[in-house]
C-alpha cells in the first residue's frame, strides 16, 4: 500500500516532516487513538491532502512503521559493517547498545514498535511484527554464522534456535528496559544509562556462557 505519486511528487523536507509528525501522533497514542484531525492541525496542511497522500489511516500507519523500521535497520545495518571481523559476542553486545541508545535518543521509535506488539487493534499487524522479526532472524544469523566460522561459537550450535535465543533474549532485555513490571528482580525499567550498559554486558557474558566455544 505505497503512497501516491501526489506524495512521492513532494520535496523530500516537506515528506519527511509529515512522516515525522504522524510517528509522533501514532507513537504516542497508538493506532486507534491516534487523531487524523490532531495530525494535520499540527502540520498545518488541510485534511484532505493527507488523503491525497495516502488512502486511508491503515495505509498512513503502515507506511510511518516502514519509514520508522528503515531507520533502526540502518543503526543495526551500521553496527554490523563497522564490526566486520571482530568477537561475535562483541558485536552482539554493540547491537544490544545500539538498541538502547536508540531508546534513549529516539523514544519515538521503540515506542511505536511497543504498540504494535502489544495492541490488538494495529492493521497489518502479523506482517509487520514479521518484518521485524525476520530482519531480526538473518541479521543475527549472519553474526551467529561468522561467529562459528571462526571458532567462537561451538562448532554443533543448532544456529536456528541460537538464533531464536539470542533474539528472544536481546528483545525482552529492550522491551523490559521501557515497560514497567516485565523484569522482576532484574532492575531494567528505570536503570540509568550506565547501569543499562552494564547489563547488557552481563546479558551478553551469559549468552556467551551458554553458547561459546571451547576456550
Amino acid at each position: 500500500m505505497a503512497p501516491s505519486d501526489t506524495f512521492q511528487n513532494l520535496p523530500t523536507d516537506k515528506q519527511e516532516r509529515i512522516l515525522d509528525g504522524a510517528l509522533s501522533e501514532f507513537a504516542a497514542k497508538g493506532y486507534g487513538r491516534a487523531s487524523m484531525n490532531t495530525l494535520v492541525s499540527r502540520l498545518g496542511i488541510a485534511k484532505g491532502s493527507i488523503f491525497q497522500y495516502f488512502r486511508d489511516k491503515p495505509g498512513l500507519f503502515q507506511h510511518v512503521f516502514d519509514f520508522a523500521v528503515e531507520r533502526v535497520k540502518g543503526h543495526l545495518r551500521q553496527v554490523r559493517d563497522q564490526t566486520e571481523g571482530q568477537d561475535v559476542f562483541q558485536r552482539i553486545h554493540l547491537s544490544l547498545l545500539s538498541g538502547l541508545d536508540m531508546i534513549e535518543n529516539n523514544p519515538r521509535l521503540f515506542q511505536l514498535y511497543l504498540r504494535v506488539v502489544f495492541e490488538g487493534d494495529v492493521p497489518f499487524r502479523g506482517r509487520l511484527l514479521a518484518s521485524i522479526f525476520l530482519f531480526g532472524r538473518d541479521y543475527l544469523m549472519e553474526l551467529l554464522r561468522e561467529g562459528v566460522e571462526a571458532g567462537q561459537l561451538r562448532k554443533d550450535l543448532d544456529l536456528e534456535m541460537a538464533v531464536f535465543v539470542v533474539h528472544a533474549a536481546l528483545e525482552r532485555f529492550l522491551v523490559a528496559s521501557s515497560v514497567e513490571h516485565m523484569d522482576p528482580g532484574l532492575g531494567l525499567y528505570g536503570a540509568d544509562l550506565d547501569q543499562a550498559r552494564d547489563n547488557a554486558g552481563r546479558l551478553v557474558e551469559m549468552l556467551k556462557q551458554g553458547l561459546g566455544g571451547a576456550e
